[in-house]
């Protein structure tokens, strides 16, 4: 598909280029649109949050910003510096609209960047879980631990778990049971070989 094709799709001729499909392919580029997601946030702020410099936070939002994924909101003036906001252009899109809409062509350059993009972050995750210890992000935090392989070893994690397990469905319940909706997280337990 050349670079400035474009599939238009859905009753409000939403439009879905290849631009837009490969600056989806980065996992940087998809941290700031999650970050976005939730609320608007400058070049410092998501470089911050991203542990990114700010030039290349700078760099990742002119992209954004050519392929029509993001708007700016407002500018502030701090001292000698004008901090821009970013945010989504449009919240709520029924994406099976558009999905249906692409080639197939543009489906498989889709998913193949959200597998870079997951690969992309398992990586830069597992850099820094190497270095710190633990990555926290703002949508979410890992821990790692390594521990010796052995069978009571083993055991010994089984169970720290199962207890884990225990607490988190009691959470649960105690959730369901207030009758309270909210947003939900997920926790998600796990043992990898090193």
């Amino acid at each position: 598909m050349p670079e400035h094709a474009s599939t238009v799709v859905g009753s409000e001729g939403v439009t879905v280029t290849a631009e837009q499909l490969k600056a989806l392919s980065d996992p940087s580029r998809l941290r700031i649109l999650t970050l976005l997601m939730d609320r608007e946030m400058s070049i410092s702020g998501i470089a911050k949050a991203t542990a990114l410099t700010p030039a290349t936070v700078h760099h990742h939002i002119a992209i954004l910003l050519h392929a029509r994924l993001i708007v700016p909101t407002k500018s502030e003036i701090r001292g000698n510096l004008v901090e821009k906001y970013y945010t989504l252009p449009a919240r709520g899109i029924d994406s099976s609209a558009i999905w249906d809409g692409l080639s197939d062509v543009d489906k498989v350059n889709y998913r193949l960047a959200v597998l870079g993009m997951l690969k992309g972050l398992i990586d830069a995750s597992i850099r820094r879980i190497q270095e710190k210890g633990t990555v926290e992000f703002d949508v979410g935090r890992v821990y790692f631990y390594r521990v010796p392989w052995r069978r009571d070893a083993v055991q010994q994690v089984q169970e720290i778990f199962e207890e884990a397990r225990r607490k988190l469905e009691r959470l649960e319940a105690k959730t369901v049971a207030s009758g309270e909706p909210g947003e939900e997280i997920m926790a998600l337990l796990t043992t990898l070989p090193a």
